[in-house]
């Protein structure tokens, strides 16, 4: 896929699903021409900043896992599956304070990787945060 090719994929996909939110970019330095994320904030530590990047390799990842969110939750399974496109990528779950409210889709963070213990970056089960 050229590189152009894969930019109007990566934006008409964000356009579909109304991700705009989600996406970030960079085009400097090594980033150049322009290299595309998935903001994961607060994802998988407590308090901090992350992001997970898309590529040509991934992007078909992304794009299944909002098939599968959306299979099981139509109103927000989108904006979910950018989470679990970055669980997926990493083979790691969230933390238990990023699960969603929506128990259905706890498998599909569960089968991301092993349960995680509980520490500073991850002081709570799923479920447990209010």
């Amino acid at each position: 896929m050229s590189d152009s090719m894969f930019v109007i994929n990566v934006l008409k996909l964000v356009a579909e699903y109304d991700l705009c939110g989600m996406l970030w970019w960079r085009c400097d330095d090594e980033y150049a021409p322009i290299t595309f994320f998935i903001n994961c904030n607060d994802l998988f530590w407590w308090a901090s900043g992350d992001c997970e990047r898309i590529t040509e390799e991934n992007l078909s990842v992304l794009e299944q896992t909002i098939k599968d969110c959306e299979a099981i939750d139509n109103v927000t399974g989108a904006i979910l599956a950018c989470e679990l496109f970055c669980a997926r990528i990493r083979h790691m779950r969230p933390q238990g304070a990023a699960y969603p409210d929506n128990k259905e889709l706890w498998p599909l963070y569960d089968a991301c990787g092993p349960e995680r213990k509980l520490d500073a970056a991850n002081p709570c089960k799923p479920g447990e945060y209010k």
